[in-house]
């Protein structure tokens, strides 16, 4: 597909146009996104499903009442390697899609391999700002679940400022704070609906592996670690690109919003050939269209 298929809207956004060209940008590069989540995923998930596996006799039989053991110290650690490994797994297929959808919607083209390389280079950052936000939220979220909704937001683009502008963990979640300051409600507005749109596919695969598990009547082990395994991936590799593309969508038109950045300079971020913006026919009108004036004379407010 030709790089000026699409043409980035570097002009604040309403909701619709968000999800609107969140989704184009998915549709375009479909094919690239989900290589990136299926190369890290793949071997790390199957790696920790051996793991948890190795280490918790009761990990994958259905009809296990408990998931410990009598060594209970192996489960821990198993669980937390296994998730560690799905974590580094996850952090490098997300910053992966963020660098393709991001050199998309500036008009360019991310092939997998080098957008894999360049998540490798930016994981040790994404990995620790995946641990401090989890812990951070899971603990608001057992006093209250609206304190956790609002930092969620708060920090919904710290992975794509970690991507973009090459930011630590903390920068990041700092500079995502600074970014959403007085558009909290137009970010929560459109995660609201991606949120809903992730939730009915998690229960599909969910629905899926309940009715797997219904109609055989003796599954071993192997064969349930091995549904759970492909379908937790087949889940992921959907999930990851639509997320990616809103989220990066967002974070582009809290910049424009925020900081006036043109193609050039957002170009920049992304490690595009900023020369050939110079007077490349794909640049949009960065001139928002005209506000009508209220009545009484005065201007609209920004």
């Amino acid at each position: 597909m030709p790089s000026s298929s699409f043409t980035p809207q570097l002009r604040p956004l309403s909701i619709g146009e968000t999800l609107d060209a969140g989704f184009r940008l998915l549709r375009a590069r479909f094919g690239t996104l989900i290589v990136c989540v299926l190369v890290p995923m793949v071997p790390l998930s199957i790696i920790a499903t051996i793991i948890d596996a190795s280490t918790n006799d009761q990990a994958f039989d259905v009809n296990a009442t408990t998931t410990t053991t009598s060594d209970d110290g192996a489960v821990i650690a198993g669980t937390l390697i296994g998730a560690l490994i799905q974590g580094a797994a996850a952090a490098l297929a997300i910053a992966a899609c963020f660098r393709v959808i991001s050199s998309a919607y500036l008009g360019e083209r991310a092939e997998a391999g080098p957008s894999l390389r360049y998540g490798l280079s930016r994981l040790l950052p994404l990995m620790v700002a995946y641990i401090t936000l989890s812990v951070v939220l899971a603990v608001s979220a057992l006093f209250l679940l609206i304190p956790a909704i609002f930092l969620g937001v708060k920090w919904s683009v710290t992975f794509a400022a970690i991507v973009s502008e090459r930011a630590g963990p903390f920068s990041a979640i700092g500079r995502s704070w600074e970014l959403t300051r007085g558009h909290w409600w137009r970010t929560f507005g459109t995660l609201l609906v991606v949120g809903l749109i992730s939730l009915v596919l998690y229960l599909a695969v969910v629905a899926g592996l309940g009715g797997a598990i219904a109609t055989s009547d003796n599954m071993s082990e192997f064969t349930y670690a091995t549904l759970t395994t492909a379908l937790t991936v087949i889940l992921f590799a959907i999930l990851y690109p639509l997320v990616a593309s809103i989220i990066t969508v967002i974070y582009y038109d809290l910049r424009v919003r925020n900081e006036g950045f043109d193609l050039e300079l957002l170009a920049q971020g992304v490690g595009s050939d900023v020369s050939r913006f110079e007077s490349a026919p794909e640049r949009p009108d960065s001139t928002p269209p005209p506000q009508p004036r209220p009545e009484g004379g005065f201007s609209a407010p920004s």
